[in-house]
């Protein structure tokens, strides 16, 4: 690939980031020498991976304190606005951390750790199982309640009519809000409907719960997931609905329906993309990941770094589908990765852009 002129990228402060990188690695590898261990990065296997919960403590919370000292020793974050603005004046920080099936005690110190690294936006689906653990994690870690986007979510897409789906959801409304208080969190800034109904009636009859959870102010936004243009304007077509502000939907440098920005744009919905880099839709494909590595060269970042930020210049906030700090040793070495809210400090160039776009 041809040299590029004209970058654009901020490379002050990479070599005490890297420095810092180190010294994380190095605490986790005295942690670890007397024992091989991994945390897997998604799915129920994880559990059975990550028995030894006194083990898996101790790494943690050894990787909690390497990565404080990373981020006390990183260079601020450049002057991009990190969050947009919502269809009802909430700000939305454009990169999430997603939690995904592990316990609560794991949920605790991912959540600490990624607090510690500047995440302030987290989806905690009901689907993950461990809302206690999320919410102890926040209170835990002393950064203010009202610094941290936390948005939950409801399950009841099995429900078939009006009242059927309205009655499903309530109670997922009312079993996702007891879980979390349990760790001391009292309310969600946002709650995702995280699949529709089977039919129109159905998904009229979620969002009516969804609207007396807004009213009760137990929640300050609603939105949707998987949610096609037709779905969401069964929602739409009684004018006196409340707007779903976002739809989470799949979107990756090698994933995306054809004009689904658009025709969420046009309903003023702001799409969230899930599995940005691959995940459970078939991954990244070769030729993308090494055009994004060899554009990434000539910014000091990785291909999934490139892959990412490719996202936010597309408008759209970037919500992994995976935890977004993987730790995994083996007894050949250990990897660390941390690097998917490190995408505010560069910006792609329109060549980089245009040749992008060809693969997309």
């Amino acid at each position: 690939m041809a040299a590029h002129r004209g970058r654009t990228a901020t490379r002050r402060g990479v070599a005490p980031r890297r420095a810092a990188t180190l010294l994380a690695g190095a605490a986790l590898v005295v942690a670890l020498r007397s024992r091989a261990f991994a945390v897997a990065e998604c799915g129920a296997s994880a559990q059975n991976e990550c028995e030894d919960r006194s083990s898996r403590r101790q790494v943690l919370q050894s990787s909690l304190a390497a990565m404080s000292l990373e981020s006390a020793l990183a260079p601020a974050w450049a002057a991009e606005e990190k969050d947009v603005v919502l269809n009802n004046g909430l700000k939305f920080p454009k990169v999430s951390f997603g939690l995904q099936i592990y316990n609560d005690d794991t949920a605790q110190q991912l959540t600490e750790l990624s607090l510690s690294l500047g995440y302030r936006n987290f989806f905690s689906s009901v689907l993950a199982g461990n809302q206690p653990g999320f919410a102890k994690g926040l209170k835990a870690s002393g950064v203010p309640r009202d610094e941290v986007f936390v948005c939950g979510s409801v399950v009841s897409n099995r429900a078939r009519g009006f009242k059927p789906a309205y009655l499903a959801t309530k109670r997922g409304i009312s079993q996702n809000l007891a879980a979390f208080q349990q760790g001391g969190l009292t309310y969600v800034d946002m709650m995702m409907l995280d699949y529709p109904g089977p039919d129109c009636e159905s998904i009229k009859g979620q969002w009516e719960a969804f609207e007396e959870m807004l009213a009760s102010g137990k929640t300050k936004s609603l939105a949707v997931s998987n949610f096609s243009p037709e779905q969401l304007d069964c929602i739409l077509s009684n004018q006196t609905a409340t707007k779903p502000a976002v739809n989470q939907l799949p979107y990756s440098i090698s994933y995306a329906e054809p004009q689904i920005l658009e025709e969420n744009k046009k309903r003023g919905i702001l799409v969230q993309a899930w599995a940005p880099l691959g995940g459970s839709t078939g991954g990244i494909s070769k030729k993308a990941q090494t055009l994004c590595g060899e554009i990434g060269k000539n910014y000091g970042k990785s291909w999934a770094q490139v892959a990412l930020r490719w996202i936010l210049e597309q408008g759209r906030p970037s919500s992994r589908c995976v935890r977004s700090a993987r730790v995994v040793v083996t007894p050949k070495g250990l990897s660390w990765e941390c690097q998917d809210i490190d995408i505010f400090d560069f910006k792609l160039s329109a060549e980089d852009l245009a040749a992008l776009e060809k693969i997309a």
